[in-house]
């Protein structure tokens, strides 16, 4: 679930190489109004690419998955089949940062989003 506090709101996983602004990361969001979404940046202080499935909203499967420097976001609707939204290389360190993301996209508004049945594998 997703506070609807803008259309971009925002809930999921990400894979990112610091907490420095303009990191290289990945990361596949449920949105309040505008579906699942697969954004990264590919390159520290590169712009951020989206890749937007519109129509789907909470709750919502998402995985995001590493393979030396190859990025897979998947979405699913029940947790057993899933649909490949694409996939990036990113170049990053052997050691990131994991985290689940959640965002109002509203300057000074607050959102809150339930997560649940998290799995994190080495």
């Amino acid at each position: 679930a997703i506070d609807n506090t803008n259309v971009w709101s925002t809930a999921g996983v990400m894979i990112r190489e610091t907490t420095a602004a303009g990191a290289a990361h990945a990361m596949v969001v449920v949105t309040s109004a505008n579906g699942v979404s697969f954004q990264r940046r590919t390159s520290t202080g590169g712009s951020s690419l989206d890749t937007n499935t519109a129509g789907l909203t909470a709750p919502y499967w998402v995985r995001l998955t590493r393979v030396g420097n190859v990025f897979t976001a998947y979405r699913s609707a029940d947790g057993t089949t899933w649909t490949t939204m694409g996939t990036a290389t990113i170049t990053m360190a052997a050691n990131v940062l994991i985290g689940l993301p959640v965002t109002s996209h509203t300057a000074g508004a607050l959102c809150t989003a339930t997560i649940d049945n998290i799995t994190v594998n080495p």
